[in-house]
C-alpha cells in the first residue's frame, strides 16, 4: 500500500520586489545593480535560514522592508499582516542585518520583499507600512516622504 505524499510549504517565497522610491532616484543612489540584485538574493538565503531555523511554522504573509545608507549600512523592519512569531521575527532582522549591504551613494535606498512564509497567502498590500513608520507617520502629523521617514526611524545600533 502506497502512502499519500504530502504537501510541504516552501519555508519562504518570495512574491515580488517593492520598489519604494522613484526610478529617478534609484538610478543616482544605487552604485551597482548587479550589487543590488546580489544582495538581494543573499537577503533571500538569509530569511530562508532564519525562518527554518525556528520551531513555528506560521503560514503568514508580509514584507521584509530594508533601507541602505552610503557607508554600507543598513536597517530592516519587518510589515507583516498579521502578529509574526516573536522568535521568527528575531531571526529574520539578526540575519538579514548581519549581510553586508550594496554601497549606496547619495542617499538611502529604500525597499521591501514582499514574502509569504510557509505557505502563506500573498498579502493583498502592494507597499509596506511598518509600524514604526506609521507611528513616525503620526508623530509628525502628516505623511513623510521616504527619505524624511528613513531620517526618523533610523537607529544605530549600540556601540
Amino acid at each position: 500500500m502506497a502512502l499519500p505524499l504530502a504537501w510541504a510549504a516552501e519555508p519562504i517565497v518570495k512574491n515580488g520586489v517593492v520598489l519604494l522610491q522613484s526610478s529617478a532616484v534609484l538610478e543616482e543612489r544605487v552604485a551597482s545593480v548587479d550589487a543590488m540584485a546580489r544582495y538581494i538574493q543573499a537577503v533571500e538565503a538569509a530569511a530562508r535560514v532564519a525562518v527554518q531555523g525556528g520551531a513555528v511554522k506560521q503560514a503568514i504573509a508580509g514584507f521584509i522592508v530594508i533601507a541602505v545608507k552610503p557607508g554600507l549600512k543598513s536597517r530592516v523592519w519587518l510589515d507583516f499582516d498579521t502578529l509574526l512569531d516573536p522568535g521568527t521575527d528575531r531571526r529574520l532582522v539578526a540575519s538579514i542585518s548581519a549581510l553586508a549591504p550594496f554601497e549606496a551613494r547619495k542617499g538611502p535606498v529604500v525597499f521591501a520583499l514582499k514574502v509569504s512564509l510557509w505557505g502563506g497567502r500573498e498579502s493583498r498590500r502592494v507597499a509596506p507600512a511598518p509600524a514604526q513608520w506609521r507611528a513616525a507617520t503620526k508623530q509628525a502629523g502628516r505623511q513623510l516622504d521616504i527619505d524624511g521617514m528613513i531620517q526618523r526611524v533610523w537607529r544605530e545600533p549600540d556601540a
